[in-house]
């Protein structure tokens, strides 16, 4: 078995001025910035519209391919009728998904697409007896503890930025080095002889060396005490592929612009708490 890399430690870089901040390189894809939520409460429900959207999406793909597929003129009839009716649900809740967001998801749903998080908070499950406990300690605060339902939670820590995808590597990192104990336990009870047990000993010791390690360097850092850990979204952007020839008509216009001649300044709008970030994004083209 091979052992976990080391958690990573935090690293600070100075962003370059020449880079486009609504274009983004992702798996082989130039993605545009479509879509920015910096409210707590919008972003939640977001994600929820955003599932929804994505079901209705999927069942409308799904239902077409089973209509092409079908053998008899019934079958043919009752799964037009079941798409029909799911078009109807898209588009409704397509149209309050527009009032609410400033876009409308036929534009993009069926195109590459992902949030990326830009403020997330840590959570972990707690008891009435834990929190009795921390109310002894001089930090506590009674904001810390916040409840999801019927369940209570102590926040941790907010992260933001570029320390989010650090902080996640991390969390990967100490969750394979514990999965990799419970397997090499496991295999120390089924060793054949005692050189074989010899060596899965060896090896857990060094796992739960390195665990310890990286337990601490997270506490340190983050904030973290307990395996079990909760990550509310707090914030994030949404991006969206682009067609090459959408890709093509942006850069273009792009630099125009920074060949046109200046205009003069405006005092800037009181920008709202949530904002629709859209530079000129193509809309998909149409089936």
């Amino acid at each position: 078995m091979t052992q976990a890399t080391d958690t990573e430690s935090k690293k600070v870089q100075t962003p370059s001025t020449e880079v486009d901040t609504n274009l983004l390189t992702h798996e082989n894809k130039v993605f545009i910035r479509w879509l920015e939520i910096s409210e707590p409460a919008t972003m939640q429900r977001f994600q929820r519209d955003l599932e929804i959207m994505r079901n209705h999406s999927a069942k409308i793909v799904q239902l077409t391919q089973r209509i092409e597929q079908a053998v008899t003129s019934n079958e043919k009839e009752a799964l037009t009728k079941a798409k029909d009716t799911e078009l109807q649900n898209y588009k409704k809740n397509d149209t309050e998904f527009e009032l609410i967001y400033k876009t409308k998801t036929d534009d993009w749903i069926i195109r590459p697409h992902f949030i990326q998080e830009t403020k997330i908070r840590l959570l972990s499950p707690v008891t009435d007896e834990i929190i009795d406990k921390l109310r002894k300690g001089p930090e506590f605060k009674e904001s810390d503890i916040v409840a999801r339902g019927n369940q209570k939670l102590l926040i941790l820590s907010t992260i933001e930025g570029d320390q989010i995808p650090l902080l996640l590597r991390n969390l990967k990192i100490v969750h394979a080095q514990q999965t990799s104990l419970i397997q090499l336990r496991a295999a120390e009870k089924t060793a054949v002889d005692t050189e074989a047990k010899k060596r899965v000993e060896d090896e857990i010791e060094k796992v739960t060396k390195s665990l310890q390690t990286n337990a601490e360097l997270m506490l340190k850092t983050y904030g973290i005490f307990t395996n079990d850990i909760m990550i509310e979204n707090l914030g994030g952007i949404l991006w969206v592929a682009l067609l090459e020839e959408e890709l093509k008509r942006y850069l273009e216009k792009r630099e125009a612009a920074k060949t046109a001649k200046p205009t003069p300044s405006v005092p800037a709008a009181i920008a709202p708490k949530f904002e629709a970030v859209k530079p000129e994004a193509p809309k998909a083209k149409k089936a």
